[in-house]
């Protein structure tokens, strides 16, 4: 009885097994893949219904698309994403507009840019407090209309539609940043870079006096009449020009580049004392290196200055050869005449120095900050103002030489400044006639007015 209860439950327990080994084989077999049930599901009918929709939704796209095209699009907003939005903006409505603006074509602006963008990165807009909203490329744009067109600073404030205040706040923190760099590269490398020796090598010397390293000249800059009392005014007043204003000493090389411009001084200190108080710089410069001794020099002051190059100077240096070797035109005596000799002298000199004229010229024709009359803080006049100018017009020497006609154009801008001081003399001249006129007429009815008072002596 036990035997057969035990082959009972063992045959059912076969049983289970095996019908669940068959029901799991049949679930196997009949299994299928996800994308064989979706095909499945996906009827014809579905699948039009599908692709109507998407047509649908097509066409509403495109008629949407199609309801706007009479809008004028504004292309104003592309500025927005570029990275200099006032450059790019005068540059999209004409290129001859940045040229006429700061005295380079696009691609110079684009050189001197990127001659200077790593040093503005890292030196400007940056540390604590508040920041300029202002791309450094677009203050570099304005930096050089400033310089080129002068002025005051509301009318170039309102070229670029920026407050006044905050337009010269921008300006000068940005010149205080650049002008160095801008010196330090374009004028103080040239001195290194154009060795007295290199100028040989390439045979880029004066033409009639090789054995000069540079020329030397003083330019003037009409200024304000400062304020204080007559002493202190007095001492901006040049009696050659006629006019107060300041002095600043430039030296050129022979190849036009300038390599040093003095910090600027009152219209009254003589040429040959700004000369001197710059002596540091003209004995560094003019002393021979161990190289330079090998190379010929046949000049004049040859054996008084043995160590050293010369220097080109005008009339107003004269006696300077007794501490530099400058060399000088001959300067006429009282009661005697020049003789030929000191002629043709004369003549080979102001040949050569003819180089610092066209600098001046080149200076003064791109900007009005160094030619028109300088209007703003004497403080910021050396370093942010002329010495950069200096540097950018060795930049444009770079790309285009000094010419006969830079000169002309720089004897043009010496008489414009006579023609100022006459100008302002006749108007001198005539408040002080008419004054003079005024008290005549004055003292002579204060005359009639005693005499016919009753009672007086003249009256009886």
């Amino acid at each position: 009885m036990l035997l057969c209860s035990s082959f009972n439950i063992g045959e059912s327990m076969t049983n289970i097994f095996s019908h669940g080994s068959a029901r799991k084989h049949n679930l196997f077999l009949h299994h299928e893949p996800p994308t064989t049930r979706i095909l499945i599901d996906l009827t014809t009918d579905k699948a039009a219904d599908s692709v109507g929709r998407h047509k649908s939704l097509d066409a509403d796209r495109q008629s949407r698309r199609q309801s706007v095209s009479s809008v004028r699009l504004d292309n104003d907003n592309d500025d927005i994403d570029s990275p200099s939005p006032i450059y790019h903006q005068f540059l999209r409505e004409d290129t001859q507009n940045i040229a006429a603006l700061t005295n380079f074509a696009p691609l110079e602006f684009e050189c001197l840019w990127n001659s200077i963008r790593a040093h503005v990165a890292d030196h400007w807009n940056v540390g604590r407090g508040r920041k300029s909203k202002q791309q450094p490329k677009d203050v570099l744009f304005m930096f050089l209309v400033v310089l080129k067109h002068c002025g005051k600073w509301d009318v170039v404030a309102n070229v670029f539609r920026i407050k006044t205040g905050t337009f010269q706040k921008i300006i000068l923190s940005f010149a205080e940043v650049v002008s160095p760099y801008l010196y330090e590269k374009y004028v103080v490398s040239a001195a290194g870079k154009f060795t007295m020796e290199a100028l040989v090598l390439v045979g880029n010397t004066f033409r009639n006096y090789p054995s000069a390293r540079y020329a030397t000249d003083v330019t003037f800059q009409q200024s304000n009449m400062p304020t204080g009392q007559m002493k202190e005014r007095r001492a901006y007043y040049s009696a050659k020009h006629h006019l107060h204003g300041y002095k600043v000493e430039v030296s050129v090389l022979p190849n036009g580049l300038a390599l040093n411009c003095t910090a600027h001084y009152p219209g009254s200190e003589a040429d040959i004392q700004i000369f001197r108080n710059n002596h540091e710089f003209h004995l560094q410069h003019l002393l021979k290196s161990s190289m330079e001794t090998e190379l010929a020099d046949e000049g004049p002051l040859t054996t008084e200055h043995s160590d050293s190059w010369a220097v080109l100077a005008d009339n107003g240096y004269q006696g300077l050869a007794a501490d530099f070797r400058a060399i000088t035109p001959f300067k006429k005596q009282p009661l005697r005449e020049l003789t030929l000799e000191h002629v043709e002298t004369k003549d080979r000199i102001a040949y050569d120095r003819g180089l610092v004229k066209n600098y001046f010229g080149r200076l003064c024709t791109l900007w009005a900050m160094c030619s028109d009359k300088y209007r703003w803080d004497e403080g910021n006049y050396d370093m942010f103002f002329f010495c950069a100018c200096v540097a950018l017009t060795n930049f444009h020497v770079r790309i285009l030489p000094l010419r006969s006609e830079d000169g002309t154009n720089y004897h043009n801008y010496l008489k414009r400044l006579c023609v100022i001081s006459h100008d302002a003399s006749t108007k001198k001249l005539a408040v002080q006639r008419r004054y003079r006129e005024k008290r005549h007429m004055r003292l002579r009815r204060m005359l009639v007015a005693h005499v016919d008072r009753p009672g007086s002596r003249s009256a009886r």
